[in-house]
Formats: structure tokens, sequence, C-alpha cells
């Protein structure tokens, strides 16, 4: 009796779009394991998908005197430069704002048990990431995450990462009022979107619902949103206190504020204009200059406003 795939089982529990890509992804990586496809675009074809080497990637291991070569079944093939197919690999799974249901987390601790040693490693950006994995696996662990609506898409890559918020979401006291379904809704609009397909470097996103409680340290992300209200025409608004430009790193920088009231119809929008503006004008050639805090430093914010405002595809 044949054995049925996890393909076949999920058939039509996946959005079409969703498993679209993942059998591309499985088609790529069967290329690869053919030499029809150079190492070079497979690695980035793979980080796109959350899909990371990890250790002894080179095929060589210390022992305390001297490095001895690891026998791997695969020989020599590779997933990328200097990164053996059959090393242990990590999948990093995006959670967005960190918040999952019963079922989803179920999903991934059985993942954990399955194909990877029984850990689940939370991030800073409040994903998941699964150690030890073998690159053949993740098409299967894709397809039975996006199953549950979890998705490993621009976990990694020049991309849009994970959208992050504060952890008292929807709870805390001091909030002007609950950011999840606005986080929620960047996450995905921001997914995959062809405005976001030529960035140089990584581009990240966090929600707060308060300003006065650095929870979600919108300060040092490329877009910060804090929730605030207005009062129009009698009528309270939402609305958010739109930051760009800030991140850590070597040359760290502390976001500014490109907008003091950006309402709930103008925030994706605006965001998209945003990475336009980055995808443009960002460095491509020198990683260590071509984050968004290093376009918003070059043109200055008043500059920056009118490239984004111009761009914008809903013109305020």
């Amino acid at each position: 009796m044949t054995e049925i795939t996890w393909k076949q089982a999920l058939a039509g529990k996946i959005r079409e779009d969703w498993a679209r890509e993942i059998d591309i992804y499985e088609t790529q990586l069967d290329l690869r394991k053919k030499g029809k496809i150079e190492e070079k675009l497979f690695a980035e074809t793979r980080l796109r998908r959350g899909v990371y080497g990890q250790r002894y990637d080179n095929g060589q291991r210390h022992d305390g005197e001297k490095s001895q070569k690891l026998d791997y079944p695969s020989g020599e093939l590779t997933k990328g430069p200097d990164t053996m197919w059959d090393a242990p690999g990590m999948q990093r799974i995006k959670i967005p704002m960190g918040k999952l249901s019963a079922e989803q987390l179920e999903t991934i601790c059985e993942l954990a048990e399955e194909y990877s040693d029984q850990i689940l490693h939370v991030t800073t950006r409040q994903d998941v990431q699964l150690h030890f994995v073998h690159i053949e696996d993740t098409p299967d662990i894709m397809r039975r995450l996006a199953a549950v609506g979890l998705t490993t898409r621009e976990a990694c890559g020049n991309s849009v990462r994970n959208v992050t918020a504060c952890p008292l979401t929807g709870v805390c006291h001091d909030e002007a009022f609950d950011v999840t379904p606005y986080a929620n809704a960047m996450m995905f609009f921001m997914l995959g979107h062809e405005d976001t397909l030529n960035f140089g470097r990584k581009f990240k996103i966090a929600f707060s619902g308060c300003k006065d409680n650095p929870c979600a340290l919108t300060n040092f992300h490329d877009v910060g949103c804090i929730a605030t209200t207005r009062v129009i025409n009698g009528e309270v608004r939402r609305g958010f206190e739109y930051y760009v430009g800030g991140g850590l790193g070597a040359v760290p920088y502390a976001a500014q504020l490109l907008d003091e009231f950006v309402t709930e119809e103008e925030l994706l929008p605006l965001t998209q204009a945003v990475a336009r503006v980055f995808a443009r004008l960002g460095e491509k050639e020198n990683r260590s200059r071509a984050r968004f805090k290093f376009v918003v430093k070059k043109l200055g914010m008043e500059e920056l406003k009118r490239c984004v405002l111009s761009t914008s595809p809903s013109p305020r």
C-alpha cells in the first residue's frame, strides 16, 4: 500500500497561494539536489522561506585537537556557499505578535518532536525556531504549518520580518486600544508584497498600544506604530504615531516621527509607500549600510516625507 504524503493528506486544507509557493520551493529544492540550480541562488531561495544553515555547515567538526571531516550521506552537495546539504539546519516560523492558537501550538510541538530536538526556541522577534532540521523535511514542515495558518515565508532574507507587538496587547490597562488586528493586517498585507521584493536588507515593524511603556521597543524598528486617539468632528478616531528609521547594530539610531496621527485607513498604504522608498533608495551593495535607518539619515525627515507621500498609493 502506497504511503500517503503530507501534501496529499493536507490537500484542500492550505491556502491555494501558500500551497503553490511551497510546491515551487520543493521543486527548487529537488533541482538543487540534482545540481540544476546554482548554490548561491538556492541559498537565497531557502532563506526567504526561513530555512537556515546551523552547525558544521562546512562538513567539519573540531574535536578539541583538530578539525575532522564529517561524512555526510549526500557527499559534497551543498545548499549554499560552504553549507553542506546534510548539515543540521534551522527552520524559523513566523508568529505574528507572538500569538498562537492552541491548534497552532500543538502543531509546532508535533513538528519539534518529529523533525527537531523537541525544543522550541523563542526569538526576540516573537518567532519560533526548530533546530537540527534536515532540509529535505522543510517542505512538509511548511505544509503542516500552513494548514493551521502559519507561514515561514520571509522569516529571513531581505524582507519584512515578523511583525511584533507588546506582549500585553489587548489586556494592558494603559493602551489606547488593542493593536492586535492592525498588526495582524500589517503582517499579511506586507507578506510577499511586490513592493518588498527589492530590499537591500531586512525590514522590521513593531506595534505598541501605549506611548509611556516601551514594551514593544518601537523606537528601535524601521517602522514603529504607537496607538493613539484623536477627536475629529466630534468622533473619537483611532490612529497611530508613526515612527521610522530606528535600529540597533553597530550604528544605532532612534526612530523619528514621520507623522503624529496616521488613521486606520492610511496605515497600510503609508507603510507600502515607505517600503517603496526603501526598495528604490536603499543601499544594495554594502550590507552594513543597507538598512532603512541609513536612508532616513541620508535624506532627512522632510525629504523622506516628501518621497513617501509622493509614492503613496493613497495620497493624503
